[in-house]
């Protein structure tokens, strides 16, 4: 508060408590009451002049700008008095001076009204405390029910109501001359404005167990939640939504202590994202990876909707629906069955002399019918079907007939890839018209491989030959995802390098959904080989979910968290944010599981609050009333909240000033988080006459300090400019110098 409102607080507060009729004291004053006569100057100074009824109820508050003189009445105010008011305080002397504080009563002209305009649009806007307008409307002054007006006056209780807000008061001094004092509205007829003052319905918070489930039912997260008490809409739930989910439907719930409601929720994308993991039947991975379901956001998905990311060969045993819920968050594991296409058979190849020239397991029946036909099985080399026909796959002893095939060369072929590596071979009969060359041609090749070279070459009996081949089309490689913190990511068979020269590009596979590679380029194909691949994932961080509870079990809140940036499956409590007030219990690194829930007990805070008690001393010339010459803060001792620090600090004079009152020093007791305010009044230090009756009557020093009354930093009331007020507190200043003094000793 600066040194105007400082005067103006205590003139203002004289005239309630007193009320003086006209009040019209000297704006300069000793310290014995005596009026000290200012200095008469044609300098203009402003005056601040506050006009108030005969009850002390403000009127206007008006700076005017005038001479700096001594006046003796109050005409010269005249043009200031508000409109439809006149003086009641009469002839008084007084004094201008600069920063000055006047009040004058004054009592309403008795007018005539208009008969108001009953049609008129009146915009009532509605402020909080703050200064913020809530809303305004435009309503007609016949809508406020007002049957009768009183000299152009209505009663708050006409204002329409604002629902959620109680009408406290009518702001003043908002638009023009326009003020409202009490429950009173003045002047209504000439303004189209009414500023009210509103504070908020208190509303009871109670604590309410939230369960927010997708629209099958199925648990998504939620807790327990401090909430307004009664009938609240959905939408004061969005700030607890799980973490890429929104409401799914509108309307009202009743919120009460210790209830518990479920609120339906949807994904925010065009589906949710699972992942799955499948193994074989014997436990072993053979693939995975993330995929979209649910679409229609009903919170059941069909199995028929990951047939994209089931591994190649391999059938899903599961079939129908199931719940989201059930398989949000991390690895899935899924078992499926391999496919085979046909039956294996152990055949036995029998020649005409009853001995067995070969046999083994062979894949046959591929329609499935249970018959198969010999017709369909690989002969030994150089031998030919002997008759034939078909058998039944559940035969256990099948003996084949062949008969030896007397023309041609037998030779050994070893077929192998660009990269040698060994792709089969056997014995091949080739070079049937006996003329020692044979064709590549002739040979039967690997399934899945082509000749990389054509035409005819020389062949003997018994000889050994190397054949390199291409692939026709792409390879199968198995591949297994890992992210950099060495957590699978799943994995499967891909088909790569589809011109077959035996190598590929990292760019071929399929990633897991997230995730991006950290080395790219070209590799050599290995279809026995296992390629472990390191990922990088797009978005650092792994997503799980935290339910906080105190020692006692009790729900604190939570949500869902990105944790464990290095995706090594490993987080840190210290990643998590915790609600305010309260601290781990535990500290250190945990296992975590994308989308996992983890309920973590917390302890609560229970530091002490402490502030800085502040001590300001203000030295005042007493000469000009309240100008203030010098100011020391102490603000050094902190302590807890509501406990009281003692200052004891020696007095400064400031230069060219000495003390009004002999003060040896200043001591005080301030509360912890608050602040007081104490006065120390001097002089100018009295100079030498320059000649014979050039010389000034000393001031009267005033009593030593004064005390403001403060709590918040804001001053209440400073005893500086009223003579009649100094006249009263003297005895009471005397005493505190006193005692000063005495703790100093």
């Amino acid at each position: 508060m600066n040194r105007k409102k400082i005067t103006k607080a205590a003139l203002s507060g004289l005239v309630a408590v007193t009320m003086v009729p006209a009040m019209a004291a000297p704006l300069v004053a000793n310290a014995e009451g005596n009026d000290a006569t200012a200095e008469t100057t044609n300098k203009q100074v402003t005056v601040t002049v506050d006009f108030v009824l005969e009850s002390g109820q403000m009127v206007k508050q008006v700076d005017v700008t005038l001479n700096a003189d001594t006046y003796d009445d109050y005409s010269v105010l005249a043009a200031s008095v508000p409109q439809g008011y006149e003086m009641v305080t009469k002839g008084q002397q007084w004094t201008a001076v600069e920063d000055g504080a006047l009040t004058v009563v004054v009592k309403k002209v008795a007018t005539t009204t208009p008969t108001p305009d009953v049609d008129r649009m009146i915009t009532i806007s509605y402020f909080t405390a703050d200064g913020n307008m809530v809303t305004s409307k435009e309503v007609a002054f016949k809508d406020l029910n007002v049957e009768k007006v009183d000299e152009g006056n209505i009663s708050l209780s006409e204002i329409p109501a604002l629902q959620g807000y109680n009408i406290v008061a009518a702001r003043k001094g908002m638009i023009g001359d326009f003020n409202i004092t009490g429950d009173i509205l003045n002047q209504w007829e000439a303004y189209s404005t009414i500023d009210v003052l509103v504070e908020k319905e208190a509303v009871n918070t109670v604590q309410m167990n939230v369960r927010f489930v997708d629209r099958a039912g199925g648990f998504i997260g939620g807790g327990d939640y401090f909430l307004p008490e009664g009938v609240q809409k959905r939408t004061i739930l969005e700030e607890y939504l799980p973490e890429g989910y929104q409401l799914a439907e509108n309307g009202d719930f009743m919120v009460v202590e210790g209830g518990s409601v479920d609120i339906t929720v949807e994904s925010i994308y065009d589906g949710t994202t699972l992942n799955f993991a499948f193994v074989d039947a014997n436990g072993n991975e053979v693939g995975g990876g993330d995929v979209i379901v649910d679409t229609d956001k009903d919170g059941i998905f069909s199995w028929s909707e990951i047939a994209e990311i089931i591994p190649e060969g391999y059938k899903l045993e599961l079939g129908g629906d199931a719940f989201v819920a059930d398989y949000i968050g991390g690895n899935n594991t899924i078992t499926v069955s391999k496919i085979y296409n046909s039956t294996i058979v152990n055949v036995q190849f029998i020649d005409e002399n009853g001995t067995v020239v070969g046999g083994g397991d062979y894949f046959v029946d591929e329609d499935g019918d249970g018959i198969f036909n010999a017709s369909e099985l690989e002969l030994p080399v150089g031998y030919k079907l002997n008759g034939g026909g078909d058998y039944f796959v559940t035969d256990t002893d099948i003996n084949i007939p062949v008969t030896k095939i007397n023309k041609g060369t037998i030779i050994n072929v070893v077929f192998k890839d660009p990269q040698g590596n060994n792709l089969g071979g056997g014995d091949y009969l080739v070079d049937v018209d006996g003329d020692g060359i044979a064709n590549y041609s002739e040979l039967d090749l690997p399934v899945g491989y082509k000749l990389n070279v054509t035409g005819d070459f020389f062949v003997e009996e018994g000889g050994h030959y190397t054949v390199v081949l291409n692939r026709d089309g792409a390879a199968i490689i198995h591949v297994v995802f890992k992210s950099e913190g060495g957590k699978n990511l799943g994995g499967g068979d891909y088909f790569v390098d589809e011109d077959g020269d035996g190598i590929f590009n990292y760019s071929e596979l399929t990633l897991p959904e997230g995730y991006e590679l950290i080395v790219t380029g070209d590799e050599f194909v290995d279809t026995e080989k296992t390629y472990e691949i390191v990922l990088n994932k797009e978005i650092e961080g792994t997503i799980i979910n935290v339910v906080y509870v105190d020692q006692e079990g009790n729900n604190l809140g939570g949500g869902d968290f990105f944790v464990d940036p290095d995706d090594d499956g490993i987080a840190n409590y210290s990643e998590l944010d915790l609600p305010e007030g309260y601290e781990l219990s535990v500290t250190g690194d945990f296992f975590v599981t994308p989308g996992k829930s983890y309920t973590i007990t917390l302890h609560k805070i229970t530091e002490e609050e402490t502030a800085a008690a502040t001590l300001v001393v203000r030295y005042v010339d007493q000469e000009n009333g309240n100008e203030v010459v010098l100011e020391k803060t102490y603000n050094d001792q902190v302590g807890p909240v509501g406990e009281t620090a003692t200052y004891i600090e020696d007095v400064v004079v400031p230069e060219g000033y000495e003390l009004v009152q002999d003060i040896e020093g200043i001591a005080a007791d301030v509360e912890y988080g608050q602040t007081k305010v104490m006065y120390v009044f001097v002089t100018k230090t009295a100079q030498e006459p320059t000649q014979p009756g050039d010389e000034e009557e000393p001031n009267t020093p005033a009593e030593g300090t004064e005390e403001s009354e403060q709590t918040d930093g804001t001053n209440t009331g400073v005893a500086m400019s009223l003579a009649g007020v100094f006249g009263t507190m003297s005895a009471a200043l005397a005493g505190m110098v006193a005692l000063l003094r005495r703790k100093q000793k």
